[in-house]
């Protein structure tokens, strides 16, 4: 990886983006804890339900995984195989959770449920946009760091901020509390952007334009087709699980080997 010029602004935004960063992760992993641990303490109390908790578990794992080792590590060596199958795992472990467990109207109001909704829809537009243009590392290296690293720059804010308005009673008081909170999220989406496009952030960087693009090897390829093949029935299994094996069993005979 190239890091970023240092400069005093680039210190001073990189701090920031470091702390929203670490912030969202700790809130990410809290969840996770909270879930199996003090399910009453959950925002969204869907996730007090044990296979609902197992699956965000999973889902923060992909995206860790793909934020924080497969994006930076297939940057570097400037593998499109290894950056597209960590982004195609994310998505596909994304998927339970925007189908069954998205509260985001509920918990901060229809106005950030939408941004959500357009964001998710936005980001999956762009990353389709850039898989089907000629290679540009620079775009590839601003996908990883501002989309994805979006999923935890956010968190720490719009949590904090929805508590101004968390019970009926102080979203009476504070009518205004969730467009302040829009707002804020939103700059901060902005903000990323321009940053990393500016590459503001000294750790993020595209690769050195010096640097050979890998070449896949054939064990590559079936080892990042195996793993995807594999978050792909783990994510579809535990749902499974999670709603039952649906209104067809019901045409299974009552005495059918199992």
């Amino acid at each position: 990886m190239n890091p970023s010029p240092i400069t005093p602004d680039s210190i001073a935004i990189t701090i920031a983006y470091s702390i929203l960063l670490l912030w969202g992760t700790f809130i990410g992993v809290r969840q996770v804890y909270q879930g199996f641990f003090r399910p009453q303490d959950l925002l969204n109390p869907l996730f007090g339900n044990r296979q609902a908790i197992r699956i965000f578990t999973f889902h923060l794992i992909v995206v860790s995984l793909d934020l924080f080792v497969c994006g930076p590590v297939s940057l570097h060596y400037k593998s499109r195989l290894w950056y597209w199958g960590g982004r195609i795992a994310l998505l596909l472990s994304s998927f339970p959770l925007a189908s069954y467990f998205n509260r985001n109207p509920q918990s901060f109001g229809h106005l950030i449920g939408y941004w959500v909704r357009f964001r998710n829809f936005f980001e999956i537009s762009l990353h389709v946009l850039v898989a089907s243009l000629a290679i540009n590392w620079f775009y590839y290296y601003g996908l990883l760091y501002w989309l994805v690293a979006y999923r935890y720059l956010d968190v720490g804010p719009r949590r904090l901020l929805q508590t101004l308005y968390n019970t009926p009673e102080k979203k009476a008081a504070r009518p205004w509390a969730p467009i302040l909170n829009w707002v804020v999220i939103t700059t901060i989406y902005v903000l990323a952007a321009l940053a990393i496009y500016h590459r503001k952030v000294i750790f993020a960087g595209p690769p050195d334009a010096a640097t050979p693009v890998h070449v896949a090897q054939m064990w590559e390829v079936l080892l990042v087709l195996g793993i995807n093949v594999g978050v792909a029935l783990t994510a579809w299994g535990m749902m499974r699980t999670y709603t039952g094996p649906g209104p067809a069993a019901e045409l299974i005979p009552a005495n059918a080997e199992k």
